[in-house]
This record gives C-alpha cells, sequence and structure tokens, in this order.
C-alpha cells in the first residue's frame, strides 16, 4: 500500500498550504535512465574509417556481449564453433611416403606440444587454437594472431591477437592493406611473413571482415525486452496489489477547511502507515469505513500467454534466420518434421565445408611454416575429418548400396572380379 502526501506549494505564513483529498491517492513511476548503446565503451578515434562504419571497436565489444548474455546467440556461435571444429588431418599430397608421412606426425606433435605449452591445461595446442579459430570468425568477423620464433627450430608458439585493436591503411593497390596494431604507446606496422589476418566474408570496401552476429544486433534487444516484459507481466499476475479505499471524512459543524483538511489528511497518513508495516501473515483491523480489494488478472485467460509466445517465437526464428541456423538445432522445438529437419541440417553441413576453406588455409600456412624454419623440405595439407558430423548410419546405407549395385553387375557377367574388387576399394577410400 502506497500512499502519496502532496504538498507543493507553502503559504504566507511557511505552513504547508492544504490540498485538496482527490489529489492525495497517486502511485510511484520508475523511471529507467537509458543511455546509448556503447557510450560507456573504448572510442578509438585511430581507427580508419571504412563506408557504413558506426564504431569497429564499440560494435565488436558489443557483439562479445550479447555473445555472453542471450542464450539463442550463445547457442548459436557454440553450434557453430563446434560443427566447424572438427579433427584435423595432416598429410602429403604428392608422392606421400611412409618415411615422409612419419616425418610430418612427428613435427606436428612437436609443434603441438609447443602450442600447448601451459602446465596448468594439459591440453590444447591445435585443437584449442581451432575453437578459438571459429569462435573468433564467428563472433568478431575475423581472426588475427602471429607466430613467434625462437632459438630453437620451428615455431615457439602462436598468440591471438585481438581484431578490436587493429587497423588498416591502403598499400598502394585498391585492395592491398597495410595492417597495424593500436597500443596506448602507438601503432605497429604488423610483419606479414608471421601475421595472418583471416576475415569472414570481407570485400573490397571493407577488409575487416562481418560477424553473424552483424544483422541480429536489433532483433536479439527486441527478445530481451520482450522477456523482460514478459517477466514484468508475471510478477504482477503472481504478486497480486491491494486497493485499499478509504472513505472521505465528514465535515464537522463549525469547522474551518483547513482544520478539517488538516485531520483528513492526518487520517489517511495514519492508514497508510498501517498498511505499509503488513507482513504476509498479519491480519488487518480496520473501522468500518475502509475497504480492501485485490487486483489480480481475471482467472482462465490464456490470450495474454499465447500473444507472448507467438510474439517471442517469431523474434528467435528471426535470430535463427541471421545466424543462419534452424531453431531446432539451438533447442527449440517449433513442430519440425524430421525430412525438413535433415534437410536443414545437410545444407548447414554444406556451410560448414565452406567455412572450414579459411581454417585449411590457416593451418596449412601454420604447418608449413614450421616445417620450413625446422629444415625440413615437405609441402603438408590440411584437411577436416566431417565423418563425425556426416553421419555414420547414412554412409554405411550408401557404401551398401553403392557395393550391391557392383556385386549384381558381376554376378550378371558385365564386369570381372578384379573389376569389382577395384570399384568396391575405391567406395572404401572415398568414404
Amino acid at each position: 500500500m502506497f500512499g502519496l502526501n502532496i504538498f507543493n506549494k507553502k503559504s504566507v505564513t511557511g505552513k504547508p498550504r492544504p490540498v485538496d483529498l482527490a489529489q492525495r491517492a497517486g502511485s510511484f513511476t520508475f523511471v529507467t535512465k537509458r543511455e546509448k548503446t556503447g557510450s560507456a565503451l573504448k572510442n578509438d578515434d585511430a581507427m580508419l574509417s571504412f563506408m557504413g562504419d558506426y564504431g569497429y571497436y564499440e560494435r565488436i565489444t558489443l557483439y562479445r556481449f550479447i555473445k555472453d548474455n542471450i542464450p539463442v546467440i550463445n547457442g548459436a556461435i557454440w553450434t557453430w564453433t563446434r560443427l566447424c571444429s572438427s579433427p584435423l588431418e595432416f598429410y602429403i599430397p604428392e608422392n606421400e611416403s611412409k618415411k615422409d608421412l612419419k616425418l610430418l606426425n612427428d613435427s606436428v606433435s612437436a609443434l603441438n606440444e609447443r602450442l600447448a605449452s601451459d602446465d596448468y591445461r594439459k591440453s590444447g595446442g591445435l585443437e584449442r587454437l581451432s575453437d578459438l579459430f571459429f569462435n573468433s570468425l564467428f563472433t568478431d568477423g575475423a581472426f588475427a594472431g602471429e607466430i613467434e620464433f625462437g632459438r630453437g627450430k620451428g615455431i615457439t608458439r602462436f598468440l591471438p591477437s585481438d581484431v578490436r585493436r587493429l587497423s588498416f591503411e591502403k598499400d598502394g593497390a585498391p585492395s592491398s592493406w597495410k595492417i597495424f596494431r593500436e597500443t596506448e604507446d602507438g601503432k605497429s606496422l604488423l610483419d606479414p611473413a608471421a601475421f595472418i589476418y583471416i576475415p569472414l566474408d570481407d570485400d573490397a570496401v571493407d577488409p575487416r571482415g562481418k560477424s553473424i552476429l552483424q544483422s541480429v544486433g536489433f532483433v536479439s534487444r527486441m527478445e530481451q525486452k520482450l522477456l523482460y516484459d514478459m517477466q514484468q507481466t508475471q510478477e504482477k499476475a503472481g504478486y497480486n496489489r491491494m486497493h485499499v479505499k478509504i472513505k472521505k471524512p465528514e465535515r464537522r459543524m463549525g469547522e474551518s477547511e483547513d482544520n478539517f483538511l488538516d485531520r483528513a489528511n492526518r487520517y489517511f497518513d495514519d492508514t497508510v502507515t498501517l498498511f505499509s508495516g503488513i507482513k504476509p501473515a498479519d491480519s488487518v483491523v480496520t473501522w468500518d469505513d475502509i475497504e480492501i480489494e485485490t487486483i489480480a488478472p481475471k482467472s482462465g485467460n490464456t490470450s495474454a500467454s499465447n500473444s507472448w509466445y507467438l510474439s517471442h517465437r517469431s523474434l528467435v526464428e528471426d535470430i535463427c534466420a541471421g545466424v543462419h541456423l534452424d531453431p531446432f538445432m539451438l533447442g527449440y522445438s517449433y513442430g519440425n518434421t524430421r525430412s525438413w529437419a535433415r534437410f536443414k541440417f545437410e545444407l548447414v553441413l554444406r556451410q560448414v565445408v565452406s567455412v572450414q576453406k579459411p581454417a585449411v588455409r590457416f593451418f596449412e600456412w601454420l604447418v608449413n611454416t614450421h616445417l620450413a624454419k625446422s629444415g625440413i623440405n615437405l609441402k603438408a595439407a590440411v584437411r577436416f575429418n566431417n565423418d563425425r558430423i556426416n553421419g555414420a548410419l547414412a554412409r554405411y546405407e550408401s557404401e551398401r548400396e553403392a557395393c550391391g549395385r557392383i556385386i549384381e553387375l558381376y554376378n550378371a557377367g558385365l564386369i570381372d572380379k578384379d573389376e569389382a574388387r577395384n570399384r568396391i576399394f575405391r567406395i572404401e577410400s572415398e568414404n
């Protein structure tokens, strides 16, 4: 029970000026101060201005914030990172021998131990670097880092860089750029031989890349605002309000207007004080001139909850469209059929292979640089083993059908035994 005693002016004698009784009832309105998004974040004036730029440092900081605090955004980055970060395989594309393959595997193992030199982690290396690569690629729109060479042979370690601290300048040619690292002491030019920068969906105007969260920032803000409104509405429905009605006292015979208002105000204030100290287990005892009512929503009305559900679902689907994932891949069950879900998942797997191409280029550069600095004359190639995500059952069924057709051709006498054996071996090597 809240009451408000209003005396907005003073009389000539300095005493509070009595107000009309109708002005005494009121409610408190809590006003939340809103600030511009990114106003408290760092503003780096040294950054090069690109077309359509609205604060690169603040934008990437905002992406990281919503990834860490909004479940649907966090689930999207998590899913994309784990789908793309499949096991790495290193091989020699031409003239591969057992000796060269063993030398390559030993070199990669040595590099893996150097990259996982943290004594407390007990793991890491190339696998952890793969997770960092895709997480930064999807969140920030780019991945960057540099290698360090020690006194020994090969690469000592790899240091990922914060892409917010990088700036770009034209280097003569339209598509050529110089990359600088911004620090408190100024900016320094990065060595292309030791530094690598891989963007996602870059273009000729802006080489920095684009995060997959770039198109969902505003929609995610609406989704969180809707959840906040739902919480406020459910809280009001769960904690019903009391409306205490006080009958206006009668004016006594011969009583002046000021005395009457003072007596009525004291009676109102005493009643407010009474109800403000009531505990949940206390009872209320008043005169019969006070009436107490409960303000609550009507029972059995589910239209409001259905409206909340449909509104939230539309926002979630909009966010899923922006991050290129279907709702069922983020834990939302909206009645998708099994065939439709499998079709959408196959589309995602094709996108995974496309996104893994820049990662292949990064790991090939890393491993081949290590081999060259170690004095090993080998050229390695990298591929991702996507067998786990493509489905073992589907591969088994496809292989069984293909082998069955070859057996039918052999039984019909259309191919000989050696040809059938070679075709079956070819199918097994491809799968």
